[in-house]
């Protein structure tokens, strides 16, 4: 009878435990892991030059990129894909229509876009784990979305973080920019 209560006091404390580092990744989707993470300055990052707060409708963004190749259905944000590889998430009403919340380049279905897009700091789709830390250093945190494992950096004073997803083990196949506080 005493074995039964101390096995059961013992698998309520490891459910508590567990529970303790779970719930709140669950709860809190990505932002969980910005809170644990060191600050990075990312307050110059862009790819190709693209920066988040640019706007679509500006006429500098147009001549470089044109009218999108398509348009995604989303409820939150409206999502872009343009020529050169580039994806976009803008803001779909009120005043700051158009407005770049994250800015997106991929490889998709396994077949490297044709895209000349790097970050600010020179990384392009292909570039190792290894080349990334060497980079941006080693403040950063891991997650894994979709089965891919993804490490990425926060920028606290600017609420922004940038994210690698890898491939095939440590190659990059998608980077994403964006404001923290997306989902």
């Amino acid at each position: 009878m005493r074995v039964n209560i101390f096995l059961l006091i013992a698998l309520i404390i490891l459910i508590a435990i567990l529970g303790y580092r779970i719930v709140p990744f669950l709860t809190e989707g990505r932002s969980y892991y910005f809170k644990h993470t060191d600050s990075i300055d990312l307050s110059n990052e862009s790819f190709g030059q693209v920066r988040l707060n640019d706007n679509i409708k500006n006429q500098s963004f147009i001549k470089r990129f044109g009218k999108p190749l398509f348009m995604e259905d989303n409820d939150l944000y409206d999502y872009y894909h343009w020529e050169g590889g580039l994806e976009t998430a803008s803001i779909n009403s009120g005043k700051n229509k158009g407005d770049i919340i994250r800015i997106i380049i991929n490889e998709s279905d396994g077949v490297k876009k044709n895209t000349r897009l790097k970050t600010a700091k020179g990384i392009v789709i292909g570039s190792t784990k290894r080349e990334i830390i060497a980079l941006y250093g080693s403040s950063y945190y891991k997650r894994s979305e979709q089965g891919v494992d993804i490490i990425g950096y926060v920028d606290h004073k600017y609420d922004v973080t940038i994210e690698f997803w890898l491939i095939e083990g440590d190659r990059v196949g998608e980077i994403r920019l964006d404001y923290a506080s997306i989902n």
